[in-house]
């Protein structure tokens, strides 16, 4: 079992300190009230944070942050080659290995993803899993039905080839249901997301989902909105949180070309 990478106690308390220093100024980081982390008499979930395409638990720092202040063990997972070469197969089983075997321990998971980790989640959630401990997933900014932003970026890697809509891996993955039996599932998106083109494709069909609009609220920006870490916050606390925008994506629509220049 390998061991999880611990932050001395007083480099922590630093960051959140200047994290809360530029609440006045940096959207996504403005004060909120301390809130329980679990309805009383409910344990509280494990979150863990799952990164996107080119990046690593860096990108999530913000939310991990964020949740330790308000009273959460979490963790963010670390792909191989930053989730850039591998299939998504590939790093669904890495996710399965740190699920199963590093926090076996833990009987509730709540699995926090952002963009290509919503495909990963997915992909191990119906093809890997050997136990139930993951009862959430919210995804962030993933593109459900794929994205043609992929094809701006020479040379295409495995991964951004099977996040093109009307993939073969898009096509398996989406077929049947979704969703998978005895997880409930959220989906966070915005119109203005910049890098899931079409953004409605960030749509996740079974899921509940919330489009949010506004200055910020892109690709990256979701990581650090306080919208959205509202309804992750809530979403954890097993309060219901209105849905908003549309509930489902027509497959069709999802694979038509925007990009008619390429």
């Amino acid at each position: 079992m390998s061991k999880r990478r611990r932050f001395p106690k007083v480099v922590v308390a630093a960051i959140l300190v200047m994290l809360r220093a530029v609440s006045v100024s940096t959207p996504g980081f403005a004060g909120a009230p301390v809130v329980p982390a679990a309805p009383i008499g409910q344990p509280r979930p494990f979150v863990l944070l799952v990164h996107g395409w080119l990046a690593t638990s860096l990108d999530m720092l913000a939310m991990k942050l964020r949740l330790k202040f308000d009273g959460f063990d979490c963790d963010a997972i670390d792909f191989s080659y930053m989730g850039a070469l591998d299939s998504i197969a590939d790093y669904a089983g890495e996710l399965a290995e740190k699920v199963e075997v590093d926090y076996a321990q833990h009987r509730h998971i709540v699995i926090v993803a952002h963009s290509m980790g919503g495909l990963v989640t997915r992909y191990y959630l119906r093809n890997l899993r050997r136990t139930d401990q993951v009862k959430t997933v919210i995804t962030l900014a993933t593109p459900h039905h794929g994205t043609f932003g992929g094809m701006l970026l020479p040379p295409q890697s495995v991964p951004t080839s099977e996040m093109l809509p009307g993939s073969r891996f898009l096509e398996e993955l989406n077929s049947v249901s979704e969703t998978v039996p005895g997880v409930d599932f959220h989906a966070i998106w915005t119109p203005t997301d910049g890098a899931v083109i079409p953004a409605e494709n960030a749509i996740m069909c079974g899921a509940r989902n919330y489009k949010l609009s506004g200055i910020g609220r892109t690709h990256l920006g979701l990581l650090v909105s306080d919208a959205a870490y509202s309804i992750v916050l809530d979403v954890l606390r097993g309060q219901e949180v209105p849905v908003t925008g549309p509930q489902t994506r027509d497959h069709e629509e999802a694979k038509k070309h925007p990009l008619p220049w390429l």
